[in-house]
């Protein structure tokens, strides 16, 4: 993987099997106002820089959670709000390998209605592959 950008407790890079599909591994174990804002930063960035280079769809982008232990209310918000963004472009934010206490919190707030969670990033990018093969 060709690592885009990397800043603190946050890495994009383009993804393993699709070029339509890029990663964001959050290594922070917690994810709050401050990480949830930066990834919502980055993702601004990241589109920008997207549509100035090229006309192209929107890569589907993909954030694995496998080391955040905690996400409190902020940094739901920032998801919810990076979710929307990513839909104004038309395309969508998966979420990959979710530890059972954050995974919780999303079953009782109904966000995993709203953003799909897979058990692990080869799950979520074979999933997004046989999308694609099928379109």
């Amino acid at each position: 993987m060709d690592t885009i950008t990397k800043i603190n407790q946050l890495s994009l890079h383009q993804g393993l099997i699709s070029e339509s599909a890029f990663i964001v591994k959050l290594t922070n174990s917690e994810f709050g106002i401050v990480e949830g804002s930066e990834l919502l930063n980055r993702i601004e960035s990241w589109l920008s820089a997207n549509m100035m280079m090229s006309n192209k769809d929107v890569p589907l982008l993909i954030v694995n959670m496998e080391n955040v232990d905690f996400v409190d209310s902020e940094g739901l918000q920032k998801l919810l709000d990076s979710l929307r963004l990513m839909q104004s472009q038309q395309s969508n934010l998966l979420l990959c390998s979710l530890k059972p206490s954050v995974r919780i919190l999303f079953e009782i707030t109904r966000i995993d209605q709203l953003i799909a969670i897979f058990a692990n990033f080869d799950t979520a990018i074979a999933q997004f592959d046989m999308q694609l093969v099928a379109a």
